[in-house]
Order: C-alpha cells, then structure tokens, then sequence
C-alpha cells in the first residue's frame, strides 16, 4: 500500500481500494514506537473534510488516551489485535460504564454515544482498532475535561494507572 504523511503520526492510503494488513500494522507500530504519544494511524478516507473517517489506529500500552467527547458525533471502535478498556464517564470524571475490547477473544466493538465523555486504556502492548466516525475531522469538535491532565502533563501516566487500578484490569 502506498501511503502519504500527512503528520509524524498520520499517514493517508494512497489507493482508493487500500487495505491495511500485517506489513502496515507492523509499519504503524514502528512509528507509533518512535513518536512521543507512541500512537500512529493509517487514514483510509480521502482528506479531513470526508464526510466519513475510518481510520485504523495502533496505540502502544504507555499511550494516554485523553477522556473527551463530541457533541455532534459518535465514533464506532472496532479492536482488531490486543485489549483495551473502553470508559464511559460522567461529567465530574467518575467511571461509569465500562468494556473490553478483546481482539483475541473474537469480534469487539463499541459504539461511543454523542457528548458523552470517554477514554480508552490500553491493557495489552499494543491495541489495534478500526475507527469510523463522521468527518468533517475539526479540532473544536472534540471537548475536554478539565479533570483529565491534558497529554504533556507528567500526571497523566498516573492518571492511566489509577484507571486500570480502578477497573482492576492488569
């Protein structure tokens, strides 16, 4: 498959039929390795104003997945090798529901509801998933809590780890 950079971690399918299998999964994880919030992705639509966005996204167990939600969106989350706890919280940060996703254990999805806040916290050394969600991507569209520490904060290990414990999931 050929592929664009778009961003140190971002890269574009060329082909109008691109496919992603173990060399760009291998590929993902060798960025994802080398870059600071140790997460790539392969974007398989066009541009960022695409109507649709599917992407297929690599995080590495030390990523912190920031909680946030969309008001005008969902994002559907397919695993496709590893585990990660998916997290639903309310608005004062208290975990609410949760999922595992869990590649090796057969079909895992998760649909995340509009303007609900929600995390991912990788459980294996990588997680694979499949997103889809609506473009166009703009970066206002996506909210942030003030009690989550943002991704350059020190806390934020701690703030991951405090989450697994939490969910009591190694």
């Amino acid at each position: 498959m050929q592929l664009r950079a778009d961003r140190p971690d971002v890269w574009y399918a060329e082909e109008a039929l691109g496919g992603v299998g173990p060399a760009e999964v291998a590929f993902l994880k060798e960025r994802a390795s080398a870059s600071p919030r140790l997460r790539a992705r392969i974007c398989l639509h066009e541009n960022i104003a695409a109507p649709v966005h599917e992407m297929v996204i690599v995080h590495h167990r030390s990523c912190y997945v920031r909680p946030a939600r969309h008001p005008h969106k969902r994002e559907t989350i397919t695993a496709l090798e590893g585990r990660a706890a998916a997290i639903l919280f309310d608005d004062m940060g208290t975990v609410g529901e949760t999922r595992v996703l869990d590649a090796e254990s057969g079909p895992s999805l998760w649909r995340v509801p509009t303007n609900v806040w929600h995390a991912l916290v990788i459980l294996s050394e990588w997680f694979v998933f499949y997103e889809v969600s609506a473009g166009p991507w703009q970066p206002s569209a996506s909210e942030f809590p003030a009690w989550a520490p943002e991704d350059v904060e020190p806390a934020a290990a701690e703030y991951i780890e405090r989450l697994r414990m939490r969910l009591a999931v190694a």
